[in-house]
């Protein structure tokens, strides 16, 4: 169990994942929960992104534990320094989308990550395994900008070069950003398909069927505790990633959901 307290400075909040040793990679679809997705109408993706330039996915999300598991894959190939930006309108599911990339990244699903619309900044910090083996300190900030009106606020209260330097960093409502959007990036856009939408060049995530009785009775069992009330309805979400510069391209190509 991973071992939590929270401290609160100047609208910020911070969790410390205590002594836990995750495995980022290994242990992300335990962590989450989710059986393999099937996968229908692939879309590919761009040439290598130089500064400048963006590659895209589409990925259209049936249900709540399907953006789970395409979170989790991010994680499993996000880094410290990472800038991802999540747009969409309220309800569309950008909080939910963080908080399973945040459980993914410390290998938790059941860590307390709710949107920071308050606090502004809320900081989580763990010692995680990495791929190579070697256990590092990880950090996730994660900011909710929705509340902030002007650069003069955000400079205020959003330290970018502290996050750049230190963490992976998630922003809801990151237009609030302007020019202090950060060139290289990842671009998450999220929104609600309607139910007779039609989508060319999407890969379908269905998370629906387990792999087996058991874990599909766990799951029902932590659905219950775990309503998101992020998710206004139950309608499936499209989410298109647009990696800007870096190699965002060839990220975004390893993802194995």
């Amino acid at each position: 169990m991973m071992r939590a307290t929270r401290t609160m400075s100047r609208a910020i909040g911070t969790v410390r994942a205590g002594d836990a040793r995750v495995n980022t990679r290994a242990g992300l679809a335990r962590a989450m929960r989710a059986p393999r997705a099937r996968r229908r109408a692939y879309g590919g993706v761009g040439t290598r992104a130089s500064a400048g330039e963006t590659s895209e996915l589409a990925y259209k999300c049936a249900n709540e534990r399907a953006t789970a598991a395409l979170a989790a894959a991010l994680a499993g190939v996000s880094r410290t320094g990472d800038v991802i930006c999540l747009h969409g309108a309220v309800g569309a599911g950008k909080s939910a989308f963080a908080r399973a990339f945040i459980r993914a990244v410390f290998d938790d699903s059941t860590l307390d990550a709710p949107s920071p619309t308050y606090l502004v900044q809320q900081r989580y910090e763990g010692d995680v395994c990495g791929a190579d083996g070697v256990v590092r300190t990880r950090e996730v900030h994660h900011y909710d900008l929705y509340r902030l009106k002007d650069a003069q606020e955000i400079a205020s209260m959003v330290d970018l070069g502290e996050s750049a330097a230190r963490a992976t960093s998630l922003f809801e409502w990151s237009e609030r950003l302007g020019t202090s959007t950060p060139s290289e990036r990842l671009d998450v856009y999220v929104r609600a398909v309607r139910e007779d939408e039609v989508i060319e060049n999407v890969i379908t995530l269905d998370c629906g069927e387990c792999e087996d009785d058991e874990d599909e009775e766990d799951e029902e069992d932590e659905d219950d505790d775990d309503v998101d009330e992020a998710y206004t309805d139950t309608a499936a979400r499209l989410f298109r990633l647009n990696g800007r510069g870096g190699d965002w391209h060839e990220r975004l190509r390893s993802l194995d959901i």
